[in-house]
């Protein structure tokens, strides 16, 4: 017969960086901290140190005990993992940021020290970052009382209220005047007026009952990095740069609050950067009036400014200070879009490892918007650490890719991202307890809770393996394409109704235009015009950005304003004999029209090309030492990285149903295979063509290649086995498949009876909201998409003495049935009396299922 559990879900949860960064450039310079020679590389394959091992969200949700950080830091070891981020979430019983957390920490990093792994910060109770979990708001107002938007109204009369107004204009010939402080005079007269009220950030428990925070407005990422990282100082200063790698930052962000994005000195550091009145052209930032492309550059330009010296700047400054790492990432799935950041790439120059975000279980190659499949935003990650001189590149990865995400997935989505250039993985996330709402967080969680957790350890130690060799050396691209962010720009529009179309299709014609580049195994960087002003010089003719030199550099589609600095260094560029492609002719410079730009690109110096045509491709795309030829099947991507004497190709085959094959010609002697499963290096077979060599490749479907190409030949690698000469064993014996664990039937629905009333067949999710809006919780269960505020919510548990209910779960036995061996799970089980068929029962002891708060119950005897 067949054994069931019956499992029941409760209804209770429950270096210090100036503004231009003075660096110079060095052609054989490596990114510091990185490997430069095959040998030491060979060396460390097999095992590489913990720094190279992945690195989870240690996700602390519920009352966090010494005992169980000891069986899950355990757990994260046997299963290969090099590090962990602890990262407070929903669910969170203990008090972030207390006396107790803090030990709790302490404690997770000499377990983490005992067990050779890194502990990283995560800065924020949830996201985003800025916060500190309510404490910034709690301790300065000023951080939310200010305002962080104005949203405007246009009216033939001023208001009776006008008082209550912060700015009001009126329009006369075509021009803006302000009226504010005579709007008395102008009380029930017509005319044409334009009034803006602030707006605020909203209050939610999401920030724990008050609201996020203006990082815009002075000394708020100061008293954010205080109240944060004071008690980390304390507790584990000592460990800052070894044990404790870095800070995991999170989204922060600077969307409006409703309107226009605006902050308390605005207006002043605007007019001293531009020398013009903002307030008198307000309306040109979301209607296309007035010199309105200009406006908006200009205003663009000085939020992202002050975005960077705001809290860019501070907080990387702070951890250079400190011996730590700045990691973490922003919004770049919202690009063209401004309305979060400005530009994401200028931000990730603020980040020794600089990330990005890529969750589900998607692929999709056409929407600037999109995860997966999203080339542009790997690149702009790659292309920044390439230029700064970063050598590492996180991914935050799998979150919300579903319980069901199977070992295929993993490897397909992660060797993606990885052959785009990203080289340390960090997994979205491992949960600390499934009970109540937590297991509807962004699943999967990388635990003991999933059946794949115990043969995990194979594909972890695949991408430290991968990690090792993809922070090796440097890539060095000699095609720079600039983003056409500031473009963008000109078409994006705070008041979203008011967002020109042209803004979309932007995005999705600069998607296509770099996802095409990347099928056909282009080498290139993009560029952010920020980061070209901070770090680009011209040397001959070449174009020098940070650690990076381009003798080619490439005007995208649709491009239609660069920025003064950017213009400044392609003429010299172009003078010099640098070779500028331009796929479409700029007409602004800072947004606002200029001949001299519009002369320039009418120069017969300058390469105007329409589309990328087969023809264009191999004339002025082609890498001269490398080509990949006779492409066959599959969704093929390449990276390669320069070392001492040799070079680094990894092959990448994305889709999940074709095999790719091809070949692959390129300047070298000799070629082995790096085994990133195995640890093993292999010979691999080749062709010697002049001072080239060939070698073939076939990748089947989510399958990847890993090579080493010397300069010379090598001696002493075994040869790869023949599959041609392999001799077929026959089959002696049947397969037997066993059931490693009990059938599991799980209950979700059942009836509510509470305050005398019975609810009928309810998902556990809707009868827990039911139960707390019952109890005084408006938004429903506070443990649920909430951040507690010290102990906000555990202080809220004064229920009335009729404040019980009663929860029914329905079952039907069809047939015969071996009753001795069913049982039931029930989370929780310390917080019921559970009885079945009316009859008490209560847990086994020490017996878990599934989660270690899940109590089962035998419940044999009374099963009719």
């Amino acid at each position: 017969m067949a054994r069931l559990i019956l499992y029941i879900y409760s209804v209770l949860i429950g270096i210090i960086i100036t503004s231009t960064f003075s660096c110079s450039y060095q052609q054989e310079n490596y990114p510091e901290g990185a490997i430069t020679d095959f040998a030491t590389l060979k060396n460390e394959f097999k095992q590489p140190s913990r720094d190279y091992g992945t690195v989870p969200f240690f996700v602390w949700n519920s009352k966090i005990t010494r005992k169980e950080i000891d069986e899950k830091m355990k757990d994260f070891k046997d299963a290969g993992c090099g590090s962990v981020i602890v990262h407070p979430r929903p669910g969170l019983i203990t008090e972030y940021l207390s006396d107790k957390w803090f030990d709790l920490f302490r404690y997770t990093v000499d377990k983490g020290k005992e067990l050779d792994m890194n502990v990283w910060i995560y800065d924020e109770n949830s996201y985003p970052s800025g916060f500190a979990g309510g404490h910034v708001p709690a301790q300065m107002p000023e951080s939310y009382n200010q305002g962080q938007g104005l949203q405007p109204l246009d009216t033939n009369m001023i208001p009776r209220d006008y008082e209550d107004y912060y700015l009001i204009l009126q329009k006369e010939n075509g021009k803006y005047t302000d009226i504010t402080n005579i709007a008395d005079k102008k009380y029930g007269k017509k005319g044409d007026y334009t009034i803006f009220s602030k707006t605020f950030y909203r209050k939610s428990d999401w920030y724990g009952g008050f609201s996020y925070v203006d990082l815009l407005y002075p000394g708020v990422t100061q008293k954010f990095i205080e109240i944060t990282m004071t008690g980390y100082e304390k507790v584990a200063g000592d460990e800052f740069g070894e044990i404790v790698s870095g800070v995991f930052t999170d989204e922060p962000y600077i969307e409006s609050s409703g309107g226009i994005r605006w902050t308390p000195d605005l207006f002043d550091v605007f007019k001293n950067r531009w020398g013009y009145d903002l307030k008198l052209n307000l309306p040109s930032l979301y209607k296309e009036v007035g010199d309105w492309k200009r406006i908006r550059h200009n205003y663009t330009q000085t939020l992202l400014q002050l975005f960077i010296d705001r809290w860019a700047k501070p907080t990387y400054e702070y951890c250079s200070k400190e011996g730590l790492i700045s990691t973490g990432h922003y919004w770049e799935h919202s690009w063209p879009s401004m309305q979060k950041g400005g530009d994401n790439m200028a931000m990730y120059a603020y980040k020794q490892v600089p990330g990005i975000d890529m969750l589900f279980n998607q692929f999709n190659e056409e929407s600037p918007s999109a995860q997966f499949g999203n080339i542009r935003a790997v690149k702009e990650l790659a292309s920044v650490a390439n230029q700064l001189g970063w050598h590492r590149t996180l991914s935050e990865t799998y979150g919300g890719g579903g319980w069901e995400l199977t070992f295929k997935d993993m490897k397909r989505l992660g060797d993606w991202e990885y052959v785009l250039g990203v080289n340390l993985m960090n997994q979205h996330l491992s949960l600390f307890t499934l009970a109540g709402a937590r297991k509807y967080d962004y699943p999967p969680s990388f635990s003991y809770h999933t059946p794949w957790w115990k043969s995990y350890k194979y594909l972890n130690n695949y991408y430290a393996r991968l990690s090792l060799a993809l922070s090796s050396g440097k890539q060095k691209n000699d095609i720079l394409i600039i983003e056409p962010t500031t473009t963008a720009w000109l078409y994006d529009s705070y008041i979203r109704d008011s967002c020109n179309k042209q803004l979309s299709i932007i995005g999705k014609t600069f998607q296509k235009f770099v996802t095409k580049l990347e099928k056909n195994q282009t080498e290139y960087d993009l560029g952010s015009e920020d980061i070209i002003k901070n770090h680009g010089f011209i040397d001959k003719a070449r174009l020098i950005v940070g650690q990076c030199s381009y003798s080619k550099v490439v005007i995208p589609p649709l491009t239609e304003t660069l920025n003064k600095s950017t213009f400044q260094l392609l003429k010299q560029f172009a003078a010099n004999g640098g070779k500028i492609i331009s796929f479409s002719s700029p007409t602004l410079i800072d947004g606002g029209q200029s001949r001299e730009v519009i002369d320039f690109f009418q120069q017969n110096n300058i390469i105007h090309l329409q589309e990328l045509t087969g023809k264009v491709l191999s004339g002025h795309f082609q890498t001269p030492d490398l080509k990949i030829e006779n492409v066959k099947g599959g969704d093929l991507y390449h990276h390669r990285r320069r070392i001492e004497n040799g070079q680094i190709i990894f092959l990448a085959n994305s889709s999940m149903i074709s095999t790719s094959s091809g070949s692959l010609t390129i300047n070298g002697k000799d070629a082995v295979l790096l085994n990133a499963f195995s640890g093993e290096i292999v010979d691999y077979n080749e062709v010697a063509e002049g001072k080239n060599i060939r070698l073939s490749f076939s990748l089947p479907p989510a399958e990847s290649l890993l090579l080493y190409i010397s300069g010379t030949r090598l001696n002493g690698y075994k040869l790869p086995v023949d599959t041609d000469k392999l001799i077929p064993v026959a089959v002696k014996s049947d397969i037997i498949v066993k059931r490693e664990e009990e059938n599991v039937l799980t209950i979700d629905f059942c009836d509510l009876q509470i305050t005398g009333k019975t609810e009928k067949d309810m998902h556990v999710y809707d009868a827990t909201q039911k139960v707390f809006t019952e109890n005084g919780f408006k938004n429903g269960n506070p443990w649920n998409h909430a951040v507690q505020y010290k102990t906000s919510i555990l202080d809220r548990a004064d229920f009335a003495n009729n404040s019980g209910f009663t929860a029914t779960y329905r079952f039907y036995i069809d047939g015969e049935f071996d009753f001795s061996k069913i049982k039931t799970v029930v989370e929780r089980p310390q917080l019921w009396t559970v009885s079945i068929n009316g009859h008490d029962v209560i847990p086994e002891t020490g017996k878990w299922w599934l989660d270690r708060s899940f109590g089962v119950f035998p419940i044999d005897k009374w099963i009719k």
